[in-house]
């Protein structure tokens, strides 16, 4: 146990019951977020050859690639027709991030979605931390995936404060796959979001990532 779990009395071991649902090819894993026993959806996908290649062009040739965006699908689309540079897969790139969006938007009711899309060559969040949103979509084009630890192995205080012992066992998910985490905010589920933090990341080998959230 660290010595910071040690030393402090306010951080106390969460008894969030957690569980891990996935579908190695099927998309409707990630209903499985509206279970409430569930934290983290995860779709087990593989890229496709055109969608893989520009993610990897775009994370060497664009290292400070970064773009934010809020809209329907149609304006998302738009977007990123006008905002993404010119290489092949392109068009294959931008259909499997409106395809993203639509799933976001069908399973949480959301009319517009709020778009990241980032090649990042440091770890944007290196410390493990929940977020304060209902729910979350993340997947990475490029780079390793996000890092994440079941909250019994956690601990966090009343401020949302997260300590992760050196002995936790840290979950990664793969490129390409698609998770839904559920966050602070989403209903009943207060001191209970999914605990997690960035990738590594550098120069040499950067990650490209994009981050779905609801407006």
């Amino acid at each position: 146990m660290s010595s910071a779990l040690s030393m402090s009395s306010a951080l106390t071991m969460s008894s969030a019951a957690e569980r891990l649902f996935k579908a190695d090819d099927d998309p409707s894993a990630l209903t499985d977020i509206y279970r409430s026993d569930c934290n983290l959806a995860v779709w087990h996908r593989s890229l496709t050859e055109d969608v893989a290649s520009y993610g990897q062009n775009l994370s060497a040739a664009f290292t400070h690639y970064s773009t934010r965006f809020v809209g329907n699908l149609a304006a998302v689309e738009k977007h990123l027709i006008k905002d993404l540079p010119p290489a092949p897969g392109k068009s294959q790139f931008i259909q499997d991030i409106v395809l993203l969006s639509d799933m976001f938007s069908e399973l949480l009711a959301l009319r517009e979605v709020g778009l990241r899309l980032a090649v990042l060559t440091r770890a944007m969040c290196p410390r493990f931390h929940v977020d304060r949103v209902p729910a979350r979509l993340i997947t990475t084009y490029n780079g390793d995936g996000t890092e994440w630890v079941e909250n019994a192995f956690a601990s966090r205080d009343c401020s949302g404060f997260v300590v992760v012992p050196d002995s936790a066992p840290i979950n990664q998910l793969g490129s390409g796959q698609v998770a839904l985490m559920k966050g602070e905010i989403w209903e009943g589920n207060e001191g209970k979001g999914l605990i997690h933090r960035s990738a590594n990341a550098n120069v040499h080998s950067p990650r490209c990532v994009l981050t779905l959230d609801c407006v």
